[in-house]
């Protein structure tokens, strides 16, 4: 019994978490004029699968999905081949000054969005990209950063050193160590660093409703949250808003999931 006590309390929490996802599932399918007659927490006897079709038909939750995709897509990949470069730039310099400049980087962790939004915001208006991807596709950019170039100088400085002699020996130039040696032996933490990154650019509201104020060109998030707004009484299709951004993040993390614990592990230790 007390072997089996621990799987007990861990099936407990995963009912417990899960929970939120089955009530949402469920609540999107009700239909909108008898939600609240119906027992919510039971699958409907005839899913209303029309809301879903709704959503794309009616209310450009199709424009809402690329634009979300194109961010994050955008952002993630820019991030992280940046990071890479950098990470590897402060295992290779040993000096002082990278070592202040990277100490930093790490500290702008500690820097909230919201602390340096309406610079932001002024500094955008300036440059005339309000209702432009480019400006939040940078500061996703900019906050996603610290922690990637953290992740990944973590993982490098646990790569063997003798092999990135060896690579030397053989005349491999720091650019050509780095792509045959160092990348190859890195896919776990990559994979790592893009689902988290994805899915906080996914998920981040504050910054895509404030940069992207053109229907439009708004993200999923603050597209469900203004239609939220908007139909608080039909709660079904707002739900079924939810349940297709939820979709994509369930996806990534299931791909990525066998690389997950073991890229954010990976070099904690030497």
């Amino acid at each position: 019994m007390r072997r089996r006590l621990p799987y007990l309390l861990l099936g407990v929490v995963a009912l417990i978490n899960l929970f939120p996802l089955y009530y949402m599932v469920t609540a999107a399918l009700q239909e909108g004029g008898r939600f609240f007659d119906a027992g919510r927490l039971a699958p409907p006897s005839s899913p209303a699968w029309h809301n879903f079709a709704d959503l794309f038909s009616e209310h450009g939750f199709g424009r809402l999905l690329l634009n979300s995709t194109l961010i994050t897509v955008v952002s993630v990949a820019l991030s992280t081949a940046i990071a890479v470069f950098a990470a590897f730039a402060f295992t290779r310099i040993r000096t002082r000054a990278a070592g202040a400049l990277f100490g930093a980087s790490v500290a702008l962790l500690a820097v909230p969005p919201i602390v340096v939004l309406v610079p932001l915001f002024l500094l955008a208006a300036e440059l005339n990209l309000i209702n432009s991807y480019l400006a939040p596709i940078a500061i996703y950019i900019g906050f996603t950063l610290p922690f990637s170039v953290l992740l990944l100088r973590n993982f490098f400085e646990a790569i063997p050193g003798e092999l990135l002699q060896a690579a030397r020996v053989e005349g491999a130039s720091a650019l050509q160590q780095l792509r045959h040696v160092v990348l190859p032996l890195s896919k776990a933490p990559l994979a790592a660093l893009a689902v988290v990154n994805g899915l906080w650019v996914w998920n981040e509201l504050l910054i895509a409703i404030v940069f992207l104020q053109d229907e439009s060109r708004r993200t999923l998030q603050a597209g469900i949250a203004f239609f939220a707004g908007r139909n608080v009484v039909d709660i079904p299709l707002t739900m079924a808003g939810a349940v297709v951004a939820t979709v994509p993040i369930l996806i990534a993390f299931a791909l990525g999931q066998r690389y997950f614990v073991r890229g954010l592990t990976g070099g904690a230790l030497k």
